[in-house]
């Protein structure tokens, strides 16, 4: 099929490909942790590791249903709306062009994903992290597409083709998700974004905030004023300023909505409640106080049940390819069902998770206090 004559018609399942290409990213994983592991450096944690991938599934999830629509969306847009044809199609220039445009249009899309309080609710979970390893790449936000069209229209009206917009697009998501990592380091030769300059995006230090927003070019943010290097003296704490009380890659979707719902309760008026969803996240009424950030507990599973949530996340993984490689040939209330058991087996997963964590960080604060105790008055018998 030619390029120039690709009309995807919802047929471009690109989840299709995530399907295909989950072995590769489990192995990379993989490779990160014993890399790690050898190096005697903890970066993972099951549980918040299981949260990521569970948000990265749920969205590919949704994105059945969604990305076809997309994709029809933007053909109609190269077919209707394009005012210029710069380079000859499936030139090496042309697909320069692309690359380039599409970078460019994921900056301003990044950047205003903090700048708009509504935007961060959706976004902010990709930042809920708080410890950088390749799992944080897969943290995806599930209702991301309801608001990105809009910033990658410039694509279509300068004549970037269907398929060669969705080439380069999935290139360069790929290409973010290997900058996740504080093993895969490489040079950036001042153009690429690098585990080194990309660890500074994730942080909530002052410093850091709401800088490196580049997918795979630095360029946009050193022309935009929104570059920074890491300072030796103020290493990136991860995480949003907020927080996130949940290793539920479901129910964190909804922990930014939370923020907002209730920010806007302290506004007066239904304008001005409807003008806070559009602050900047930071943003609170006058007179208010800031809340104290949210915590997830730090408790540890044991052996049986990491090894239990890690089979039952494996299970559900499973059901959800086989959604993606046979979309297609299903029917759409087969789709729909196998979609909600794949989002109601995260759910579970993520609030037994929950449970687990929060039983054993009082156990050991049980533990912790008892021996205190004893301690405590072992000491006054003696005296």
């Amino acid at each position: 099929m030619n390029l120039s004559d690709l009309r995807l018609e919802a047929q471009l399942d690109t989840n299709g490909y995530y399907a295909l290409g989950v072995p590769a990213y489990l192995a990379i994983i993989g490779v990160e942790w014993l890399l790690l592991r050898r190096r005697g450096i903890k970066s993972y944690a099951l549980p918040e590791s299981l949260a990521n991938m569970s948000a990265g599934l749920g969205e590919v999830t949704l994105g059945v249903f969604i990305g076809p629509s997309l994709v029809l969306l933007y053909e109609w847009a190269y077919r209707h709306l394009a005012v210029v044809h710069l380079f000859r199609e499936g030139s090496l220039a042309s697909w320069v062009f692309a690359f380039l445009l599409a970078d460019f249009c994921y900056y301003v899309y990044h950047r205003a994903s903090h700048g708009v309080g509504a935007f961060w609710a959706i976004h902010g979970v990709h930042h809920q992290a708080r410890v950088m390893n390749v799992t944080v790449a897969l943290r995806h936000p599930w209702l991301s597409d309801s608001y990105s069209a809009p910033f990658y229209a410039l694509c279509p009206i300068m004549g970037i083709p269907t398929a060669q917009f969705f080439v380069a697009i999935s290139f360069i998501s790929f290409y973010a998700f290997t900058v996740h990592s504080r093993t895969f380091r490489r040079p950036g030769l001042f153009v690429f974004v690098t585990p080194q300059t990309h660890i500074v995006h994730h942080a909530k230090n002052p410093r850091y905030i709401d800088k490196n927003f580049g997918a795979m070019l630095t360029l946009w943010d050193r022309i935009f004023g929104t570059h920074v290097e890491v300072v030796p003296d103020d290493p990136p704490v991860l995480g949003t300023l907020s927080g996130c009380d949940t290793y539920d890659g479901a129910k964190a979707q909804w922990v930014g909505w939370r923020d907002l719902f209730e920010r806007a309760r302290l506004v007066r008026g239904p304008l001005a409640k409807l003008v806070s969803f559009f602050r900047p996240p930071a943003w609170r009424p006058a007179g208010s106080e800031k809340r104290d950030e949210r915590a997830a507990p730090e408790g540890r599973l044991s052996m049986v049940r990491g090894v239990a949530h890690a089979a039952a996340f494996m299970v559900v993984l499973m059901i959800a390819a086989q959604l993606f490689l046979r979309a297609e040939q299903l029917g759409m209330t087969v789709k729909v069902v196998m979609g909600a058991v794949v989002l109601g087996g995260l759910h579970l997963l993520g609030r037994g998770i929950d449970r687990a964590t929060a039983t054993t960080t009082t156990t050991a604060t049980t533990t912790s206090t008892s021996t205190s105790t004893s301690t405590s008055t072992s000491s006054s018998t003696s005296t």
